[in-house]
């Protein structure tokens, strides 16, 4: 009764069997994802070398021999406010790409890597 019922239903879809498996399960078994959802490497590498630069920045800020260090007047003004600045926007990024990750996943990418590679350069 069984094996009857499967057949049936093999004619009902018209499936036959073969050594390729269709799109339907590939796309099943992938769970859709699309092109648009893809991982994004220019993202990632954007995010790491921007942090890498924002987190160099933010450490020099504190280390006495570097030009824009503790007691280096204009240069160390300037320097240490972009680093700063720098720091802020990555936050508020991060915060946006969390709330809109469905619709931007390049984003999260960027903003994860970026803090990822700034909290690691604070942290050495």
């Amino acid at each position: 009764m069984t094996s009857r019922s499967f057949d049936d239903r093999l004619e009902r879809i018209q499936w036959t069997p073969g050594a390729v498996p269709t799109h339907e399960v590939i796309d099943s078994v992938l769970g859709g994802r699309g092109m648009a959802q893809a991982r994004s490497v220019g993202a990632t590498l954007l995010g790491a070398i921007l942090g890498i630069l924002i987190g160099f920045g933010l450490k020099g800020m504190i280390l006495p021999g570097s030009p824009w260090g503790p007691d280096t007047g204009l240069a160390g003004l300037i320097g240490g406010g972009l680093a700063s600045l720098g720091l802020l926007v990555s936050i508020g990024m991060a915060v946006f790409a969390a709330l809109r990750s469905r619709k931007h996943p390049w984003l999260m990418q960027f903003a994860s890597m970026n803090l990822l590679m700034i909290v690691v350069l604070l942290l050495s």
